[in-house]
């Protein structure tokens, strides 16, 4: 399963949990905490079951990738590619 094919529940779950504003704000200013968090998901990823593992891992991929990071705050805000 690629990166994208989570972004459709992610923005869900962000929306539902009322973390959107939240999680746009870390997609597009904080720099260096990225890589941080990406690290710590990665990490936390070992503690979880097969199907939330793989989707830590995407996410924590995504933060890594500047490109996928803004990509996926576009369709945060949007809900389109």
């Amino acid at each position: 399963m690629g990166n994208l094919d989570y972004w459709e529940k992610w923005a869900q779950t962000l929306q539902q949990r009322h973390l959107s504003g939240f999680v746009l704000t870390l997609l597009e200013g904080v720099g260096p905490l990225k890589m941080i968090l990406s690290q710590t998901l990665l990490g936390a990823s070992v503690l979880m079951d097969e199907e939330n593992r793989s989707s830590f891992r995407a996410f924590a991929e995504t933060l890594e990738d500047p490109l996928a990071s803004r990509s996926f705050a576009s369709f945060l805000r949007t809900g389109k590619l």
